[in-house]
Parts: structure tokens; sequence; C-alpha cells
């Protein structure tokens, strides 16, 4: 338990109270305060807790040098934690006040433990634990102070290099180098743990000098003094680290001194001089391990050439200029390696073997092609006789015609077997009532104005004027023929002139007087049947039906027979005749009308009408037998080829014309050609017509050889395209002809074109060639085409697989190359020309598919590839470091080097040095002679150094020869130089500086806090 004195009265509280931080104490008085009616300043809170502890413990504030030491390092965080805030504090605040004393206003200052500030941190981590607020931590004695001094100082010293490395780690920093970089200037960077220890120590005797320094000066210079005397504690830290450094660097300037005197010493000059000279000396290391070191065999590369560093190249070339001869020898040895390199790609081979090759294989092809076209010239005239020889238009015209008028012959007999069987015994009468009705109604209903009737047409009214009421069929049947042509005449003459509409009129009423007579008889049975006289069995049609289907089936089993078991063809094949036999035949048993005279010719009161529905079928078939034969004979197609002036008379149409009326070019002859198919039957027609399209054909596109042209024979077919749709077997074998002619064609051409493509170009060249030297020529030059590959590959196809052709080919293009590209200008003394680079660089990379044609290997054209990239590779030590703008020759750097040759008087006594060192020694130790004595071997050891370091440069030549060499010269460690040391005691003496001021400063504001409270 704690007592706390507030005025004149005393308050117990508990334990918890000491726990609190001061600020929190301060308010908890002043609440308590207020509750006893008093005021209590909230700076006397800490102070008033102390008397009269009942728990025995000593209570806050803290003390000691531990805590002391502890408080000063927290200090030190919380103020580099809070910086940001407490400069934009005190910025505001100064604002603040200004403005305040500017307008006279009351703005209160923004409080000192304001949010994120260095105070906030401490009262707030005072909070958790209040040891963690410094404030809670007084230091009541100087060693205590010291203390707090020293931990703030070492705190200073190593909190902003850890906060800079927090950032890197997470990758905060690391956006802004610039920032980075000069927190390492103000703080300085620890490089190992060892130089971080270095610097905490250097912070913790610089806080603690500024705050001995600060209680040592009177009070108005205490600010000073403690600024002073942390730069001066930390200066003085650095220094006593330094010592040692400085000692060890001084006897390593002696071994240095003494380097040139030993091999050791020399390799490790010559190191330090390679890598004083490389522009990226890790660049180099990995190049010299990963690089190769012979892209050639035998052309070893440079250090410079293998590597690339420019500043090893200028380096180089001023060794090559102290000794030519090594780097002279080097170029020599490479290019030796070039050349034999280019001659093993083939060293064997006759050029002129290739020629041989080629003539050879254009034999084989004159040869192949022979054979080719005789098979396919064989195949097409096959093809072309299997089509047919065909039939000359006379012949084939006489045979179309013949068929054609036989096929006629059985038309017209069966037209006249038709109309014979209407009325074969003449006994069939009919009553002419219409007939007579329309011919008295044309000559009475004539007006005065019309013209009457005359010639034929008058003498058929006179005719039907003496008719009786019945006639026998014949009459009306002649009387409709004798119409009929007379119409047709009338027609042809005047058109459809009123003659001819009158006798229109008159053959209509013909054709109603017969099918008025069966309608008749019909008429009677129905009413017979109705009547219960007669039976429907026993009428008219149903006989008719019967003796139809009877007379039709005895017919049709007639006619298989007849054609070997199958269906007629040909004219009027599978057509119906429908028509019964003579109604006499059957007498009165079929129910007809009794026999009428037998002579037509009596008068008409004594005939009776007999004209029937068979015999109306009977006169109706025979006028479509007379109708088809029309249609089908003397149709506008065929009439024309029967047309003739009398019955011996010739026809107006010549044989060799007929077929040609039929098979044209044009898109009707197909219907011509179907049309001549029906008159005369499948057969017929295509034996007679077929025949005459082969000659066609033949006439049209076949050649002397007996084969088709196929060009000429698909422009006929397209011309007859119509016409042969009649024929799909002919047309198929046309186009099997066609398609053989297309093949010789075909292979013709292709055979023609082998010999035109072997005669031509490269081929062409070569083909007549006899000399090893001419050949190579022509062989190289093809390399100068666009199309070299595909020259090359003609080239290797035409040889074949020769084996002695294959190297001859190999072989002219490596004298080639050879020739091209290895000038004449001795390399050294090899006795071999100099590779010309650039060209041979160019030449790889322009022709490596037209060399892989040729025959060369992958691994045959990356062996060129190496030796262009060697040559490149080469070439650096020549051009990559020409000075532009020069003359860039070695006696130019040879002249820069004469410059130093007469010495100058600084140069003299700089060389006397050592004699003049080494006899003031001997005279300070013995006197004159020892004087002259130390002398003499200072300046021995001057000279020997001085031919050690010659050796250098026979090292650095060396190493510039060989890679592997200058690969473990850089492998060896380097020595530490003197401008390290002298930078790492910078370090210490920057950090000492910083550390101290800052320490100072922060003490002074400390002591001016203190004193305020």
């Amino acid at each position: 338990m704690a007592t706390l004195t507030i005025g004149d009265r005393e308050v117990t509280v508990d334990d918890g109270f000491l726990r609190l931080s001061p600020a929190e104490q301060g308010r908890a008085v002043e609440e308590i305060a207020g509750q006893l009616g008093m005021r209590a300043g909230r700076q006397n809170a800490a102070s008033s807790a102390a008397p009269n502890d009942t728990s025995g413990s000593q209570g806050a504030p803290y003390g000691g040098l531990a805590l002391n030491s502890t408080a000063g390092g927290n200090e030190a965080l919380y103020g580099l934690a809070g910086l940001p805030v407490d400069l934009t504090r005190g910025a505001m605040n100064l604002g603040i006040r200004g403005y305040n004393a500017a307008t006279g206003s009351d703005v209160a200052p923004i409080p000192e433990n304001s949010f994120g500030g260095s105070r906030y941190i401490a009262e707030t981590l005072g909070q958790l634990a209040p040891v963690l607020d410094p404030q809670n931590t007084e230091d009541r004695t100087a060693e205590e102070r010291i203390a707090r001094g020293a931990g703030q100082g070492a705190a200073g010293a190593l909190a902003p290099e850890l906060a800079a490395r927090l950032l890197l780690e997470k990758g905060i920093a690391s956006a802004s180098p610039a920032i980075e970089q000069a927190a390492g200037r103000i703080f300085g960077q620890s490089a190992s743990a060892g130089q971080a220890a270095a610097n905490t120590v250097i912070g913790a005797a610089g806080g603690a000098g500024g705050v001995a320094a600060s209680d040592a000066a009177p009070e108005p210079l205490k600010p000073i003094a403690s600024l002073l005397g942390g730069l001066a504690a930390g200066a003085g830290g650095a220094g006593l680290l330094g010592v040692p450094m400085l000692a060890k660097e001084g006897l390593q300037l002696a071994r240095n001194a003494a380097e040139p005197l030993t091999q050791a010493g020399r390799e490790r000059l010559a190191a330090d001089r390679l890598r004083a000279s490389a522009t990226d000396i890790q660049a180099v290391r990995d190049n010299l391990d990963q690089g190769a070191t012979e892209l050639v065999p035998g052309s070893q590369p440079t250090t410079f050439q293998m590597s690339g560093d420019m500043g090893l190249g200028g380096l180089e070339r001023g060794a090559a200029a102290r000794r030519p001869e090594l780097f002279n020898q080097r170029r020599a040895d490479q290019n030796a390696a070039q050349v034999n390199a280019i001659g093993g790609l083939q060293s064997n081979g006759a050029p002129e073997a290739v020629v041989s090759a080629i003539r050879k294989r254009m034999n084989e092809i004159d040869a192949d092609a022979d054979t080719a076209i005789a098979q396919a010239q064989g195949s097409a005239r096959t093809s072309a006789e299997r089509v047919g020889q065909g039939q000359a238009p006379e012949q084939a015209g006489a045979a179309l015609r013949a068929s054609l008028e036989a096929a006629r012959g059985v038309a017209k007999d069966r037209e006249r077997a038709l109309w014979r069987a209407v009325d074969p015994d003449g006994t069939l009468a009919l009553a002419p009532a219409g007939l007579k009705r329309e011919a008295e109604t044309i000559t009475t209903g004539r007006t005065q104005s019309a013209k009457p009737p005359s010639g034929e047409e008058a003498a058929i009214l006179d005719v039907v004027k003496g008719y009786g009421d019945v006639v026998p069929l014949r009459e009306l049947t002649d009387l409709s023929s004798r119409l009929k042509t007379e119409m047709r005449a009338e027609r042809m003459a005047n058109g459809e002139s009123p003659a001819y509409a009158r006798m229109s009129r008159l053959s209509s009423a013909i054709h109603a007087d017969l099918d008025g007579a069966v309608a008749g008889k019909v008429q009677q049975e129905a009413q017979a049947v109705a009547a219960g006289q007669m039976s429907i069995d026993q009428t008219m049609f149903a006989n008719l039906r019967r003796e139809q289907e009877g007379w039709l089936a005895g017919r049709q089993s007639t006619a298989r027979i007849a054609n070997g078991g199958s269906d007629p063809v040909g004219y009027g094949a599978g057509r119906q005749d429908a028509f019964s036999r003579p109604s006499g035949a059957e007498g009165q048993t079929r129910g007809r009308f009794g026999a009428a005279p037998r002579d037509p010719r009596l008068p008409s009161n004594d005939l009776q009408p007999s004209f029937d529905a068979a015999a109306n079928e009977r006169l109706t078939a025979a006028r479509q037998a007379t109708a088809d034969r029309i249609a089908t004979f003397d149709n506008p197609t065929l009439r024309p080829l029967r047309q003739r002036a009398g019955t011996n008379a010739p026809y107006a149409v010549p044989d060799s014309a007929v077929p040609g009326r039929l098979f044209t070019g044009s898109p009707q002859s197909f219907e011509a050609i179907q049309t001549f198919r029906q008159a005369v039957g499948d057969g017929p027609a295509l034996d007679a017509l077929g025949p005459y399209v082969v000659d066609r054909a033949r006439k049209a596109a076949l050649r002397d050889d007996g084969t088709f042209d196929p060009n000429r024979l698909a422009s006929w077919r397209r011309l007859h395209s119509d016409a042969l749709r009649a024929f799909p077997e002919l047309d198929a074998r046309l186009a099997d002809a066609g398609t053989a002619a297309d093949t010789l064609a075909q292979v013709t051409r292709m055979q023609s074109k082998a010999r035109e493509e072997a005669a031509k170009g490269v081929l062409a060249r070569l083909i007549g060639l006899d000399d090893p030297s001419d050949v190579t020529r022509t062989i190289g030059a093809v390399f100068n085409r666009q199309d070299a590959a595909n020259q090359m590959l003609r080239l290797r196809s035409a040889i074949g697989k020769s084996e002695e052709a294959s190297q001859g080919l190999r072989k002219a293009i490596v004298d080639h190359i050879r020739a091209r590209f290895v000038g004449n200008t001795e390399s050294g003394t090899s006795g071999l020309g100099t590779v010309k680079s650039d060209g041979f660089q160019t030449f790889i990379r322009q022709n490596a598919p037209a060399l892989r044609a040729a025959g060369f290997s992958d691994d045959e054209v990356r062996t060129m590839g190496r030796v262009a990239a060697d040559l490149q590779r080469a070439n650096r030590s020549i051009a990559s470091v020409k000075l532009p703008g020069g003359s860039n020759t070695v006696q130019d750097m040879l002249a820069v080097g004469r410059q130093g040759e007469t010495p100058t008087l600084l140069s003299r006594v700089l060389m006397n040095i050592p004699a003049a060192a080494g006899g003031a020694g001997g005279f300070f130790l013995g006197g004159p002679l020892t004087a002259a004595a130390g002398a003499i071997g200072a300046k021995t050891v001057a000279d020997m150094r001085r031919a050690g370091i010659e050796t250098v440069e026979d090292l650095v030549a060396d190493a510039l020869l060989n890679p592997q060499r200058a690969k473990l010269l850089l492998a060896t460690p380097s020595r530490k130089t003197e401008r390290a040391t002298w930078e790492l005691l910078g370090q210490y003496y920057r950090r000492a500086a910083t550390v101290g001021a800052g320490t100072g400063m922060a003490n002074e504001d400390r002591r001016q806090a203190a004193g305020a409270r």
C-alpha cells in the first residue's frame, strides 16, 4: 500500500497506483483532490506518492546505471520512431505561436504527447510497463547520467541502420536507392557484425562524452560543451578502433613493396593488373568459365577474345605492342587451324565425276521417258479401238433411212389391218342425220354475199346431199378421208379459211353421228334392262368387255412367244388394240342388230343401222393408228428424211446428210434422236446411228498414231453433250478413250518437262564441261544465285547415289571456298594465306541451306559456322579496340611509351630516394662507410624490384595469351588496399560525429526539461 500527501491531507492508495505512468498518476491525484475539494498540480503527483510507502517498495521514479542506460536507449529509439510526428508537431506549433503573436489569439498548441510522437510512444509503452517510459527513470548521479548518455548514443548509432535494413528486407526502401545511399553516407553501412559492434561502441562513447562534458561545463556553456564532448569522445573511440587497422595496413605496404621480388608476389601483381584493367571482372570470370576455349581445333583464343572485355582488349593491345612476336604467332596459329578446318571437310574427290554422273542420269531420264510414253500410247490406242471403227455418213444415212422406211412400212401395214377390221365385209351402216343437217346448214345458211363452196368442198356437199337416212359405214369413212385430205390442202394453201372452217364442221358431224349410233344402242339396252327384258350381262358393253379381255390375253401370249418370252418392242410396243372382231362373226348371239344387206349400194330405205360400240372401238383404234403413224413417222423431224418428188424419185435429203439431221451439236439433237428411236426401236436406231457418232468423233479428234487428241475430243464431246445423252455407253467409251489420251498427254508433258529441267540451269552448264577447274568454278557460281539451295538439290538429285560424284561435288565446293576466301597474304611465316574473315562469315551465314543441300552434314555445316565464329572472335584483337579517327598503329603506341625515356628532374629524385634512404640509415648506424653500403644496398633492392615488375609484364602478356592462366590468376584472392582501410576509418569518424552530435543535443533537451520540472 502507498500513502499520498495531497495538500495537508494523506490518502492511502493500493499498489496499482505505483504501476501507473507519471501522467496517469497526475490525473489520479487531481481526481482525488477534486473529490476532497482541494487543488493539486500534476507535477506534484509523483513526489506526493513517495513518502509513507506502506508497502516497503522504493516506487517510481526508477534509477541505477543499468536502467538509465536502458532509458537512454529507449529515448533514442522513441525519438527515431516518432521523429516524423515530432517534426510535424513542432512546425505546426511554431505556426500557432506566430498566429497568436500576430492576431492576439490564444490558440492552444498541440500537446507533446500527440498521437504518433515520441512522447506518445513512451507513454503508451509505459502503460504496459512503467520502466519502458524513460521519464519514470531518474539519473540522480553523474555516473547514471553518463550511462544514460552512453545508452542513448549506442542506440542512436545502431537504430537507423537496423531500420534501414528492415525496410530493405520488406522491399520498401529498395524502391528508392537514392534514400538508401544518402542514409549510408550519413550513418554508415556495416559490412559485418564486427563493424556493427564497432559502430555501437563509437555511439556509446560519443553519448557518454557528451554528457560528461555537459556536466563539467558551466551553465551557459553546457549546450556547446555537450555537443563538442560527444564529437570528441566519438572521434576518440573511432581512432582507437582504427589503430590496429593502420598498423596492419603499414605492414601490408611493406609487403607490397617487396612483392616484385618473389614469384607469388609477381603473380599477385599480374592478377591485380588484370582486375584493374577489366571493365567487368565478374563477367570476365563467367566468360572464362563458360566459354569454349577452342571453337576450331588448334585455334586458341586470347583472354580478350574469349571474354570480350574491352578493358582487357586495351591491355592486350599494349602487350602486343611490347611483344609483337607472341601475338603475331598466335594469329598465325589461329589462321592455320581455320584453313585446315575448311580443307578437312573434303580432302579427296574429283569434281569431274559430277559431270559423268549427270550425263548418266540424263541417259536414264531419256530411256525412262521413252518407256513411259510408249506404255501410255499403247493404252490410249487400245481405248480408241474399243470405241469402234465407225461408219461413213453415206452408209450410215442409208442404213438409217432403210430402218425408218422399214419401221414405217410395218406401222402402215398394221394401220391398214386395223382399218380393214372395222368393216371387213362392208355390212355396217348408220344414220348420218347430223352430217346431213350440218351440210344443209352450210348450204342454206350462207348469205348472198358469202363466197359459195367450190371445187372439192362443193363436191363433198353434193355427195352428202345424196345420202339417205342410212348409209354404209364405208361411205362415211371414205368421206372422212376425202374431207381431211381437202382440209390439209386448204390449210396449206389458204390457212384456216372459211372453207377450212366449214369442212371442219362436216368432219365433226361425222364423228358425232358415229358416237350417236352407239349412244342410241346403249339407251335401248338400258331401257330393256330397266324393264326386265334383258340381263345386264347380255348388253353390248358386257359382251364387248368379255370379248376384249379374251382377245387381248391371246394377243399378248402370242406376242411373248414371238419375242422369245419378252415384251414386244419397237413401234406400237405395249399399245392395247381395243377393238372387237366384226359384228357379223357372232350373229344375234351378241345382241346386235340383224345383219345388213350384203350389197351396201342398195337403196337407203333397204338399209338398217348396224354400227355398234364394237365397230366404234375398231374405228377408233384405226384412227389412232393413223394418228400414231403420222406423229411417229411424218413429224417435222423424220418426214424430211423420206420426202421425194415421186415414188421412184431420189430423196430430197441425200444419204450422207441423214445422220447429220439427227446427231448435231444443238440442244435439240437429243430430242431428234429420241424421236428416231421411238420410230424404229432402240436396237435398230443405235445400230444405225452409233457407228456414225464414232466416225464423227474419230474425224474430229483421232490422230495418225491411232490415239485421240484429248483436247479436241473433250471439245467435241462438250459440243455434242446433249446428243451423247442418247448414247450413254458410247459416251462412256469415248470418255475412257479421252482419259487414256489425256494420260498419254500428261506422261508426254512430264517426260518432256523432265528432259527440259535436266537440260537447263547448272546441269546444262555442267554437262558440256570436262576440265576440273571449270567444273569447280561452275559449281561455285551456284552460291551467287538467289535459289542456290534449290539448284544444289537439283544437282544432288541429278548425280543420284553415286558416292564418287558426291565426293566430287563436295570437293568442288571446298576448293571454291578456299579459292575465294583464302587470300595470298601469308599469315606470319606459316606458308598459308590469310582467311578473309568478313567474306567467309557472310558466305556461311547466307549459304548454310545450300551447303546442306549439297551434301554437307549438320555437323560439317556447324564446323564451318565455328570457323566463322572463330574468325569473328579473333577479329576482336584487330578491330574492337581501334580508336576512331586515329592511325592506331603500333608505332603510335610505342611513341607514347618513348615519351618517358628521358627522365625528368622529379623522376631522377624519385629514382634515387631508395639510395638516399639507405645511405641515411647507414650513416646513423655506423658513419660514412656504413652510409655508402646502405645506399648501394638500397639501390640494388630497388633495381631488383624494377626487374621484378618487368617480369610481371611478361606474366600479364602470358595471361592475355592463355585464358586458362588468366583464369587461375583471377582466382587468387585480391589483397586489401590502403584506400579500403582509409574508407573504413572515414566511415567510423563520420558515424562518431553524427552520433555524438545527436546525443549531445538530446541530453541538453532532457536536462532543460528536467530543470523545468
